[in-house]
């Protein structure tokens, strides 16, 4: 693999080469998850097969003359990271079902719920608009770009009320002890 090959590189009438970029890529993305996460052989397979598939059903939408090590990098770093995502709430599950939480995550667990519960009163005293924008992009884990639609806000806008709501927080966070 050449970290300086393009996607155009990878092109063949219009259409990616994909045999040729599991070839290049296989073990940049398998070092990429290794770095990233403790995860079994099956898991990565998995993630490897995930990732070279985002990538064909998003070649259309490629920019020909970016590198693509970097665009793959992304790519296997966001899919770990929901797949971790989804091994904790799996995980919590399961202990919530087996009733055995370990005493001290219990401990954890219910100082995030305060804090949380905290923050949520801090949002609402601080506004509506800031409670829905912070809900929905930390809580509910929507995107800018959806955010903005829904309230009718240019993303730049949506943007900087989290910047400046994230900021306000802090202080009060400070100031609350937490």
């Amino acid at each position: 693999m050449n970290k300086e090959n393009t996607i155009k590189d990878y092109l063949i009438s219009g259409k990616l080469n994909m045999e040729k970029l599991v070839k290049d890529f296989y073990n940049y993305i398998l070092a990429i998850i290794k770095n990233t996460a403790d995860l079994s052989k099956e898991d990565e397979e998995e993630l490897i097969s995930d990732v070279f598939f985002i990538i064909w059903k998003n070649q259309k939408s490629l920019k020909v003359d970016e590198k693509f090590s970097p665009y793959i990098a992304g790519i296997t770093r966001n899919i770990v990271y929901k797949k971790y995502k989804e091994n904790l709430k799996q995980r919590n599950i399961e202990e919530i079902k087996e009733n055995t939480i370990p005493v001290d995550r219990l401990e954890d667990d219910i100082e995030i719920s305060d804090t949380n519960n905290f923050i949520l009163e801090q949002l609402k005293i601080l506004g509506e608009e800031e409670y829905e924008i912070f809900t929905k992009y930390y809580y509910e884990e929507k995107k800018i770009k959806q955010i903005s639609k829904e309230l009718n806000l240019s993303t730049s806008n949506v943007k900087t009320k989290l910047h400046r709501t994230r900021e306000k927080l802090k202080k009060i966070l400070k100031i609350g002890g937490f």
